[in-house]
C-alpha cells in the first residue's frame, strides 16, 4: 500500500526533534516492515537544511520518501508557510506517487484538509486523521490555569487550530486518537460517531529504549535521586510546580530539564529557583537529538509529567521503557503499568508527596516493560493501523 504522511516535524540533525516529531517516524518504519511504501510531506524546510539543498531525503532503501518544506513563522504557526505549500504538493503526489492513504497527523494539513472538504467529492482518496492532542481541549485547559494567550495564539494560531481539528473530522474517513479522553473529546466537541473513531495509543521504540545500554552521567552525587523531564518545557506542563515541589524535598533529590522552552518560561522557572534556594540541584539542557536522547532517560530515577493536558505523551512511554519510575498527569491510558503513578492534583505539595512516595515503592520493570512491550511497541500499533486502513479498502 502507498501510503501519503502528513505531519509537521521528523527527526533529523538539523531540525527540532522533541514532540510528535519521533512517532510518526517510528510508526513508518513499522509499516514499511508490513510491506507499504511512504511519503512524507513536512516542515523540515529550516536554513540548515535549505543550506544544504535537502529537499528530499530517502530512508530505508526508498521505501520512505521525505519533502521538505518551509518551516513554520514564529509566532504565526505553519499556517502560512508548510501548510500551503502543502496543497501544491499534495496534487503533484496524486498523480505521480498515487497514494491509496493520506495520513494526516494534527492541524499542518489544515488547507490541504479545506480542499478535500471542497473537493472530496471528486478527490476519493480517503484521509485518516490522526489526533494526538485536540485545540479545543487545549485551550480549556489553559483557561484553568488561568495562563495567558499571546495575542496571535488567541487570535490566529488556535482559531486555526480549532479550524483544523473541525475539518479533520469532517473530510476523514477514519479518525485515530491517541488516548481514549481525546477521543471522547473529540465526540464531544465536533459529533463524531464511535464507529469512525479508534483510539490507537502512542508506542515506543522498545529496542533503542532499555535499561540496560549505557546511562547519560549528570555529574550528580552518586546518593543522588535523579528527577527528569524532557520535552517542551511549558507553563501547560507545570514545569514552576515542579520546581517549587523540588524545595520541599530532601538534598538528595536533583532535577534535570531537557528540552525547549516556551518564550520567556525559562527565565521564570529559573528566578523562581533561585529565590527558592534550589538552584544548586538543577541542571537545564537544551533539546537533544532524538538519536542520542536513550542514554538521558536511562540516567533518570523518577520521570515527572505534572501536565494540565495531554494525548499520550510518548516521553511517558520512553522513560518507562528505559526504566524511569514515572508520575504524570493530564490523560488516562488503557494498560496499568506498574511503575506509573498519576498526580491525584497538580499542587506543589502533591507533586512533593508523591516524588517521595513513589522513591520509596520499589520499582517492578519487569512487569512494566513486559506491558510496554506486548500493548506499546510499534509494530503492533503499525498492525493496528493496518486494520484501519484495510476497512477503508473494503
Amino acid at each position: 500500500m502507498k501510503i501519503l504522511r502528513i505531519v509537521y516535524d521528523w527527526p533529523d540533525k538539523n531540525t527540532i526533534q522533541e514532540g510528535l516529531a519521533p512517532a510518526p517516524y517510528e510508526l513508518s518504519l513499522a509499516q514499511i516492515r508490513l510491506g507499504h511504501k511512504i511519503v512524507v510531506l513536512c516542515g523540515n524546510l529550516n536554513g540548515k537544511n535549505f543550506k544544504r539543498s535537502r529537499f528530499k531525503t530517502e530512508l530505508a532503501n526508498g521505501l520512505i520518501t521525505v519533502y521538505n518544506m518551509p518551516r513554520a513563522l514564529a509566532g504565526f504557526g505553519p499556517f502560512l508557510t508548510t501548510s500551503l505549500v502543502l496543497v501544491p504538493s499534495y496534487i503533484y503526489l496524486k498523480f505521480t506517487f498515487k497514494p491509496d492513504i493520506i495520513h494526516n497527523h494534527g492541524h499542518l494539513g489544515v488547507w490541504f484538509l479545506l480542499y478535500k472538504f471542497l473537493f472530496g467529492w471528486l478527490d476519493k482518496t480517503p484521509v485518516v486523521g490522526h489526533f494526538h492532542i485536540l485545540a479545543k481541549s487545549r485551550e480549556v485547559a489553559l483557561k484553568k490555569q488561568s495562563d495567558k494567550l499571546s495575542f496571535l495564539t488567541k487570535y490566529w494560531e488556535y482559531p486555526i487550530h480549532k479550524f483544523s481539528d473541525l475539518l479533520m473530522s469532517e473530510v476523514s474517513a477514519h479518525i485515530i486518537a491517541v488516548g481514549n479522553d481525546l477521543a471522547n473529546d473529540i465526540k464531544l466537541f465536533y459529533k463524531v460517531r464511535d464507529r469512525k473513531i479508534t483510539v490507537v495509543e502512542s508506542g515506543v521504540d522498545t529496542i533503542r529504549f532499555n535499561n540496560h545500554e549505557e546511562k547519560y552521567d549528570y555529574g550528580f552525587s552518586e546518593d543522588s535521586v535523579v528527577i527528569g523531564n524532557i520535552g517542551r518545557l511549558s507553563k501547560r506542563k507545570n514545569i514552576d510546580k515542579l520546581v517549587s515541589a523540588l524545595s520541599k524535598l530532601d538534598e538528595k533529590y536533583k532535577l534535570v530539564l531537557c528540552g525547549t522552552w516556551d518564550r520567556h518560561y525559562k527565565d521564570s522557572v529559573q528566578k523562581l529557583a533561585e529565590n527558592l534556594k534550589v538552584s544548586n540541584r538543577i541542571k537545564y539542557f537544551n533539546s537533544i537529538s532524538y538519536f542520542e536522547i536513550d542514554p538521558y532517560f536511562r540516567a533518570i530515577d523518577i520521570f515527572v509529567l505534572p501536565s494540565s493536558y495531554e494525548g499520550l505523551p510518548k516521553v511517558i512511554l520512553e522513560a518507562l521503557s528505559s526504566g524511569s519510575k514515572v508520575i504524570a498527569s493530564g490523560f488516562t491510558i488503557s494498560h496499568e503499568i506498574s511503575d506509573l503513578h498519576f498526580l491525584n492534583e497538580i499542587t506543589v505539595d502533591e507533586i512533593a508527596n508523591k516524588i517521595n512516595e513513589v522513591d520509596s515503592t520499589p520499582s517492578n520493570y519487569p512487569a512494566s516493560r513486559k506491558i510496554i512491550e506486548n500493548f506499546y511497541g510499534w509494530d503492533i500499533k503499525a498492525a493496528q493501523i493496518d486494520d484501519i486502513y484495510n476497512s477503508l479498502k473494503s
